[in-house]
Parts: C-alpha cells; structure tokens; sequence
C-alpha cells in the first residue's frame, strides 16, 4: 500500500513510532478489516439518525511496540475523515487520574461540535475554545461522556479510537465500552477501536465487559519475508534507483522482519546514497550504512533491557528465551513457558508467575503468534540479551 505520492528528494522511509512511511507493505487483510468497519457506518447507511443496521462489533488490535498499530490508527482516522466521520482519539492516558482521563476523552467529543448541541448537554460549565461554553463535568464526567456521545451520534456517524488501552484504568474503560456497546445495539453510527500491547486482552478480562469476547481481534507482529523486502525496495524502485539483490538480501538480513528495523534499515541506506550521479544500492553502500543500523538497533534493544531491568525482569527473560529457543520451531505454549518459570523459581506463585508473562508480552519481549504460541517479539533481541547478560557475569567474575 502507498501512503503518499513519491517524492524524488525526500526519505521515503520513516523509522519513528507512528510515522506513515510512503509504503507500507502487508497488512492488507488489516486495512480491508478497518475500512469495512468504516463502511458500516457511512452516511448513505443512516436513516432518521440511525442506522439501518448495527454497526460491526468493537475492534481489538494489539501487537509490540514497533510493529504498526498506531500507523494503522492513523489511516484509520485520516480514511474516517475524508469519508466525514468525526474522530475522537484518545491516547497516553498513563497514570491519568480518572476525571482528567475521562475529561481527555469528552473533549474529543465535543471537539467540532456546533454550540446548539453543546448547549443542549447538560454539565457544560466552563470555557472550550470557540464556544464560551464548558466540559468539565466535576460533579459526574460519566454522565457527562454518555450524554455527550449520544448527542454526538444524533448529528453523524463518530469513530472512537483508543491508543494505548492497556493503561486505561479498569473501571474508565469498563464504563467507555459498555455505554458503547450500548449505543452500538441500539443502531447508533458508532465504530470503536481499541489498541494495545498484547496484554490489552487480559486487561479486557478484567473489566466488566463481557460482549468484549466477540469482539474483532487484529493481531499484528512480524511481516514476512517477501512483505519486508518489498518494503526496502518499492521506495528506491518508485524513483529509479536499482537495488542489486545481493544489497537488498544484506539490507533484509539487518531486519528481523520487524517493521521497525524495516524502516531503519532503508532510511539509512537513504541516507548514504551520493546526491549527485547515478544512484544504485549496492553491497559497498548497505556495508556504509551498517554502522549506523547497528547502533540504532542497540539503542532500541537497551531502551527494552532497561525496562526489563526496571521491571526485575532480566533473569525470568532469559529462562523463557531459553525455554522458547529449544523448542524445535522457536515457539511456546504459554502453559510451558509458566511451567518453566515455576519450576526454576519455586518462590514464585502461580499468580506471579502469570503477572512475570503478561509484563513480558507489554514491553514486547515475547508475543503470541502461530497457533496462540509464544514467540519472540524481536528474535534478535534474544540473543542481544543472552550475549549482554554474559558481558555482566564475565565482569562481575572479574
């Protein structure tokens, strides 16, 4: 899929968290899901402020840090508005008290709104710009939230995206989901997505939101090998530029499959090729730019060792490592993995040692992949981490 349109002088490339790359490779069955979901709610679909037929069932999308969830947020929201759907988003609500977070949230309702609307809601009492209007809703923001979705959804059809939910407090969450679910049954235009690190499925488990087990689950990791090559070559393909097949094997060789990586690796042999000339990507510029690949790659891995450390996570990591690199096709039951850990640390309990995976899967050391099996959610990180562990115990021996 292509973002934008090629432009000859800029990177095609983006190695940030949440940056649209000019290409994006895979994740077809990922967008046709999200557009679908859009579909369901068009306008064409809406009758005396309501639709014909429910719209689909909440969207859960989880997957590693680094592997495309808020990009497909993005699309999500960009599609959403040029088909007139208003969008209210809501992200880094970590830590957030309950009133600030819910507030987050009411804002991005009211964000658009015309003043009758609003006026027509009960709670406004302070000031949103443009209107002398308010939404601060002290005495019962859930009130608040529900009357103002409601209101909203009367005018047009409304997507609600979520980033970030596994930091969402139990009970907020809860409360968003099931108003809703709510409005949801009763034909209101309403689409809800929900993203997070693959724990945001036992968070899901924690709330008092039952419906939430049939709800549309997106899972997203790795891309495959072809999928990843075509991502490092369409871009310099678009304007031009050959990429010899050994280069681009070295190129992919640098990238795990992960999209992060992906990304990383094209923009810097972006970076190498000379202004002026004929432009080719070959063995001798990929070999310019490993250096800096590298480096890059192992800030990335010491950004997730120091939340293992952080976390007290470093020796539970390396057994299950352990655990899934023996296995013949670097795969684990979940049970298998909670066996191990029980096994090496019988001070541990069965709570514990669950509470040890779920915080593992979060900073996307492992992921559940084929067949529900653990796997590793950067397989070149397990290596980093058994070879920077030796490093400790070498020095600690000395």
């Amino acid at each position: 899929m292509t973002a934008t349109p090629a432009n000859q002088d800029e990177n095609p490339f983006a190695p940030g968290f949440g940056v649209f790359p000019e290409h994006v490779a895979g994740r077809k069955g990922e967008f046709a899901l999200l557009e679908e979901a859009l579909q369901s709610i068009d306008k064409s679909k809406i009758e005396d402020g309501l639709l014909k037929r429910a719209s689909t069932v909440p969207i859960v999308l989880t997957g590693p840090r680094g592997v495309g969830k808020t990009l497909l947020l993005t699309w999500m929201e960009e599609l959403a508005k040029k088909m007139e759907i208003h969008v209210a988003r809501l992200a880094h609500a970590k830590d957030l008290p309950a009133s600030d977070a819910m507030g987050r949230l009411i804002k991005g309702l009211a964000r658009g709104a015309d003043e009758e609307l609003l006026k027509k809601v009960k709670g406004f009492n302070a000031s949103i710009p443009g209107f002398g209007l308010g939404l601060d809703f002290k005495d019962d923001p859930a009130d608040g939230f529900e009357q103002l979705l409601q209101a909203r959804l009367s005018q047009g059809p409304m997507a609600l995206l979520m980033d970030e939910a596994h930091h969402y407090q139990n009970d907020i969450l809860g409360f968003m989901l099931q108003v809703g679910q709510q409005l949801i049954s009763q034909r209101y235009p309403l689409v809800i997505l929900l993203a997070g690190t693959p724990d945001l499925r036992s968070c899901l488990m924690n709330i008092e939101a039952t419906f939430m087990a049939r709800s549309e689950s997106i899972h997203i990791n790795l891309l495959t090998t072809k999928e990843s090559k075509e991502a490092l070559s369409e871009p310099f393909a678009k304007r031009g530029i050959e990429v010899e097949p050994e280069a681009l094997e070295m190129m992919w060789g640098m990238t795990d499959n992960y999209p992060y990586f992906i990304q990383l690796a094209g923009s810097q042999v972006w970076k190498s090729l000379p202004s002026k000339g004929k432009r080719r990507v070959d063995i001798a510029l990929v070999e310019k730019a490993r250096e800096k690949i590298s480096d890059r790659r192992n800030e990335f891995y010491d950004t997730v060792y120091n939340e293992l450390l952080a976390g007290g996570l470093t020796s539970y990591a390396l057994q299950v490592a352990e655990a899934i690199i023996r296995q013949k096709d670097a795969t684990a039951k979940r049970k298998t993995i909670e066996s191990v850990l029980q096994q090496k640390n019988s001070n541990l309990s069965e709570k514990k040692v669950k509470s040890i995976v779920d915080s593992l899967q979060r900073i996307g050391f492992i992921w559940q992949g084929r067949k529900s099996h653990m796997e590793a959610g950067i397989p070149s990180f397990f290596t980093h981490l058994q070879e920077m562990e030796q490093d400790v115990a070498t020095e600690m021996g000395n």
